[in-house]
């Protein structure tokens, strides 16, 4: 009985988790939203600065699907290139990681996020009183942001419960480096919140049930599955934003191709260079989400354009092109 009442605990906090991840998402969208737009849609050149882009506006909007859904409509209607779109994509796969950052502060004893949290949603309780929509917008955010860490509170609380259960703790201990990492990809496809995953493995991780080796390739898994819901939104859209759709997944599976072989064979020596950068497992894993998407940024971002042609030559343009008839003294002549 007592395992039925934890179960639905996890899941209630999950709940609470994600409605707070989008509480003040949308809500920050709406305050930020045109200065952000704006700001995307001026990033057309240059590829540090589109990458610069995509992680300050992902960062402030805490998510990439939100940032990149908006990349897709403004390729669709032609205000950005799917080459500078490309740049900005990848800047929002290193934002989305500022969430796991925060929750793994809150391990710290010096630092409870939690407390802190509520101490945010309070006063943006009380902001929602105000007749300002700005301020009213603002306590949106702050409401959500302790949404999310009450959240992930009643998580661990709840988690804890299980540790001492061999079959739950089998979930998390497999060795199948390959499992692990179709593990991450199913339940981030799921949950879509690549930052929800990581803060869930952040949790595990504080309580003993999940190790810095395996989380590495759920991590590598859940930066796949959190691409579904963008490719599905660019689906009856124009090639070009069905492209920058397609990127974002060709950017995490080149990454998951370049890293799980080595990962696999040194995943011990990964593990020690980690401890001793990071300390403990819960900055491990935020670290590990974080340093993954710059590493991938540092090895695409300076052959761009050969990706970006390449993704071209795999998404390519089915729509026949119209004919046009003129005519020349006469004689009707084809022109495309």
């Amino acid at each position: 009985m007592y395992a039925i009442q934890y179960i639905f605990l996890t899941l209630g906090g999950i709940t609470f988790f994600l409605l707070g991840l989008k509480y003040m998402s949308e809500n920050m969208e709406k305050l930020t939203g045109a200065k952000v737009n704006k700001v995307l849609s001026s990033c057309t050149k240059n590829r540090c600065a589109g990458v610069l882009t995509g992680a300050v506006s992902t960062a402030l909007l805490q998510s990439s699907i939100a940032t990149n859904v908006i990349l897709v409509g403004f390729v669709s209607s032609g205000v950005l290139s799917f080459y500078s779109a490309s740049a900005v994509v990848m800047g929002a796969n290193i934002g989305t990681t500022i969430t796991a950052q925060l929750v793994s502060l809150s391990g710290s004893s010096a630092f409870d996020i939690t407390a802190l949290g509520s101490v945010i949603a309070f006063v943006g309780f009380v902001f929602s009183f105000f007749k300002n929509e700005k301020l009213n917008l603002l306590g949106g955010v702050m409401a959500g942001f302790g949404m999310l860490f009450f959240g992930l509170n009643v998580i661990s609380d709840s988690v804890a419960y299980f540790k001492n259960f061999e079959a739950f703790r089998n979930i998390f201990t497999v060795k199948n480096h390959l499992l692990l990492l179709l593990n991450g990809i199913l339940v981030t496809a799921v949950i879509q919140s690549s930052s929800a995953v990581t803060s869930v493995m952040i949790i595990l991780g504080s309580n003993g049930l999940l190790t810095f080796e395996s989380s590495m390739f759920l991590i590598l898994g859940a930066n796949i599955g959190t691409c579904l819901c963008v490719i599905l939104s660019a689906m009856n859209k124009p090639v070009d934003a069905r492209r920058s759709a397609f990127f974002n997944i060709f950017f995490n599976i080149i990454g998951v191709v370049i890293l799980f072989v080595p990962l696999s064979i040194f995943s011990s020596e990964v593990s020690d260079a980690f401890f001793n950068f990071s300390g403990g497992i819960e900055r491990q894993i935020a670290n590990f989400h974080t340093l993954f998407n710059l590493f991938v940024t540092l090895i695409l971002l300076p052959i761009l354009k050969p990706v970006t042609n390449l993704v071209c030559l795999m998404i390519r343009d089915d729509k026949p092109k119209i004919v046009k008839n003129r005519e020349i003294k006469g004689v009707k002549v084809a022109k495309t």
